[in-house]
């Protein structure tokens, strides 16, 4: 099992969910919900400088490569693991 998925609950209508297949039901809402993310539109904030603009072009890099950004949580648990699990 991959350990990069995560369980959510959500509620929808029942006729709604009568109209996805159920033996694969799980890999049709995440297929679902990849392919939505996928028509999001990009963030339209462009850098103004040179800098920004590298930056930017490695944080999509890492992305495309399957990197997972982190939240503050986990940036403060990377440390922590970083700095031998001292605080």
């Amino acid at each position: 099992m991959t350990s990069t998925l995560q369980a959510v609950t959500v509620k929808i209508p029942l006729a709604d969910l009568r109209r996805i297949p159920e033996p694969n039901r799980s890999e049709f809402i995440r297929s679902a919900v990849s392919e939505k993310l996928a028509r999001q539109p990009a963030c339209e904030w462009k850098p103004k400088t040179a800098t920004g603009r590298k930056l930017v072009a490695l944080r999509n890099k890492f992305i495309r490569s399957g990197g997972e950004l982190l939240d503050s949580e986990g940036i403060a648990k990377e440390l922590k693991q970083r700095r031998g699990g001292l605080a």
